[in-house]
């Protein structure tokens, strides 16, 4: 025989007798298991008996293990569980010819028909009208497949929670609460509400979205405090060089000789010297309004929009028996 065969050969067998190694490894963890479920279930730790019975039919699946995981869950309360398992049962063992097998058949049979009318219910429904594109329905996040909706379907006593979501809309959940015995329960989920959207900005008053001058994201401009600020020191030099004038004027007015250019004179003196006092008055009002203005910047009820140019005028009144100053423009 070539010395390649022999080779093909040796490993096949190798394989092969690692396969069966596993399978015996299996069905020995399998039979432990199955083992202390019995032992388990009948020492009343039925939690326990179904975990271990559920992971010997996982390694090694056999009728009987079948029918007592089956047996497990009805005695845990979970009727609707127990009831699919003893149908799974059922029909594995429809075609038996041995008398064993059809003696298992017909133990699932008989458990299954006793369990139906014990079993609950729960009905999820969703009208035509509510189901908007790319809905989806879950219970205990499992998704519920559209095929199931508006059928009493039959579930295992306790409570769920029922929630429905689809693209573009807010998500909606409610919980319900099945009891473990012949309970029907009816949920109807509503039209879906369109998700919110969300604000490129921190939104202004009266402007949904549009940040407000004043905001810390949008400080005040500074530029109207500094024009306020300059025209106070203008205002304050116009002030000190209206009342220089108006001192030389009255010293003139005290030399002249004639009686009408004298009282022209004193008259012109005065005048200038009210101007003065205006021009003095006008520059601490645009000094305090600055610095007020520029202290209150970032309040956005004091906020005034920086979109809009500043305009500021001083116009001097005088009059033959006064004189003044008036503030006009905006800002």
């Amino acid at each position: 025989m070539p010395y390649s065969k022999i080779v093909v050969i040796a490993l096949v067998a190798v394989i092969a007798a690692r396969g069966s190694a596993h399978a015996q490894s299996s069905t020995a963890q399998a039979e432990t298991l199955f083992r202390q479920g019995k032992d388990l279930m009948a020492h009343g730790n039925i939690a326990d008996a179904c975990a271990a019975f559920d992971a010997s039919q996982k390694l090694d699946p056999t009728l009987a293990t079948l029918l007592n995981q089956a047996s497990c869950r009805e005695k845990n309360g979970q009727l609707a569980t127990a009831w699919g398992l003893f149908l799974d049962a059922e029909r594995q063992s429809r075609a038996a010819t041995d008398d064993a097998t059809r003696q298992l058949h017909q133990v699932a049979t008989d458990h299954a028909a006793k369990l139906e009318p014990r079993l609950s219910t729960l009905t999820i429904t969703v009208a035509p009208e509510n189901r908007v594109g790319g809905l989806e329905i879950l219970r205990n996040s499992e998704p519920v497949d559209p095929g199931a909706w508006n059928k009493a379907l039959p579930v295992d006593g306790g409570t769920y929670k029922i929630t429905a979501r689809a693209p573009g809309n807010a998500d909606w959940s409610s919980t319900v609460t099945v009891l473990v015995e012949r309970d029907a329960k009816t949920i109807e989920t509503p039209r879906l509400k369109a998700a919110a959207l969300k604000s490129s900005g921190p939104a202004g008053p009266g402007v949904p979205g549009h940040p407000t001058t004043g905001s810390p994201d949008h400080p005040r401009s500074k530029v109207i405090p500094l024009v306020l600020g300059g025209a106070a020191v203008g205002l304050f030099a116009g002030a000190v060089g209206l009342e220089l004038s108006a001192s030389s004027t009255y010293d003139q007015s005290k030399r002249e000789m004639d009686n009408a250019k004298q009282d022209s004179l004193w008259q012109s003196a005065n005048n200038k010297r009210y101007l003065a006092v205006g021009f003095g008055v006008a520059g601490v009002a645009c000094a305090g309004v600055a610095v007020w203005l520029y202290l209150r910047r970032g309040d956005p009820e004091a906020s005034a929009p920086t979109t809009q140019a500043s305009r500021l005028f001083v116009e001097p009144i005088v009059g033959s028996d006064h004189a003044g100053l008036v503030l006009t423009g905006s800002y």
